[in-house]
């Protein structure tokens, strides 16, 4: 009779459960090394690569001979210099180009007075480009009437925006430009933008009329209230309201349309009623024809002197012992006397004005 060993199904369960721990154990602890190799692995990667890269980077980038700045090239369209230009941008050759903040360069130099737009452009290796657009006067903003702007300390210039400029710098080029008079220029500060409403009606009225031909303006009046009295560059003289400029503008063109059929000169033109502006005009000159000349005045006739009459003279006598001679006067020849010229003729008064010209009539 053999000898059998029986197990129990108890028994059994519990070896195998045990079995099922240790494995479980074993694999943990190697996925736990396994884990903390790699990391260390990867950060001391890491730390090589970034060192690696610092290097690199100083060598081949910060400290590369050609990516160093070399002159840049600016273009501006006005009075400012080179030197202005990269000093205010802070633009230095011979540094990197990738130290240069455009951005801040940029701000830098539109916040001068005088320039409008700045661009910047980086091209590699060692190029920066600066296109500078300034601010082009349209006028000078004068005190009072009658005051000459370049040589008046309380004189500005200004662009079509209403930023007011510095005028020292511009004497030369802005002579010929028209003259806004009768406001306060106290206030008036070089760089900032004006936003009071004559000022910017009377910039309004100069940005309308560019490119017009049928007139020229050489000055805008302020001083009377909500009026733009324009003065042209003939003998012309328009007002304007401060509203609706462009309406008054076609009516203006209307009354030029009239004038031309009619050849005559314009004095005066009120444009603020919207209906019967009143309208006067110089007189004609007259003209004279070279067909129907002007009288000549009449010759006047020569007269020629008296011959004198001949004078017998005596037979000489000897005079008597103790006895006086007679003097002889000889007697003078009365001189003609000439006939007066009649007076010049006088011309016509050429100043004196028609009745009101109205665009009903």
């Amino acid at each position: 009779m053999k000898n059998k060993r029986l197990y129990s199904h108890g028994q059994k369960d519990v070896l195998a459960v045990k079995i099922r721990t240790d494995e479980e154990r074993r694999r943990r602890i190697r996925a736990v090394w396994s884990g903390l190799w790699k990391s260390v692995v990867a950060v001391a990667l890491g730390f090589g690569l970034w060192r690696g890269g610092q290097v690199g980077w100083r060598r081949w980038v910060w400290e590369n001979p050609q990516l160093l700045l070399g002159p840049p090239a600016v273009t501006t369209d006005g009075s400012l210099t080179r030197e202005q230009i990269l000093t205010a941008a802070d633009i230095v050759e011979g540094r990197n180009i990738l130290a240069v903040n455009l951005g801040k360069a940029r701000a830098a130099l539109e916040s001068l007075p005088q320039v409008e737009r700045a661009e910047l452009t980086r091209i590699f290796p060692s190029t920066v480009t600066i296109i500078i657009t300034e601010r082009q006067p349209v006028a000078w903003v004068a005190a009072q009437k009658g005051d000459n702007p370049a040589s008046s300390s309380r004189a500005f210039l200004i662009d079509a925006r209403g930023t007011v400029l510095r005028s020292r710098s511009r004497l030369a080029e802005s002579g010929s430009l028209p003259v806004i008079s009768g406001v306060e220029t106290g206030d008036l500060i070089p760089g900032q933008r004006t936003n009071r409403g004559e000022i910017v009606a009377a910039l309004e009225l100069l940005r309308l009329h560019a490119g017009s031909t049928r007139f020229q303006i050489r000055g805008i009046d302020l001083a009377k209230p909500c009026r733009l009295v324009v003065s042209d560059a003939g003998r012309g003289q328009i007002t304007f309201a401060l509203q609706r400029i462009a309406e008054q503008l076609g009516r203006l063109n209307q009354i030029y349309d009239l004038i031309e059929l009619s050849h005559r000169e314009m004095r005066t033109v009120n444009l603020v009623p919207e209906r019967h502006v009143p309208v006067t005009f110089y007189e004609p000159e007259p003209e004279v024809s070279p067909a129907d000349p002007a009288p000549a005045p009449a010759p006047i006739p020569e007269v020629k002197p008296p011959k004198p009459a001949p004078v017998t003279k005596p037979d000489k006598v000897l005079p008597k012992a103790g006895q006086k001679v007679p003097a002889v006067k000889a007697k003078r020849t009365p001189t003609p006397t000439p006939t007066p010229r009649p007076p010049a003729r006088k011309p016509s008064p050429t100043n004196h004005l028609k009745k009101p010209f109205t665009l009903d009539e």
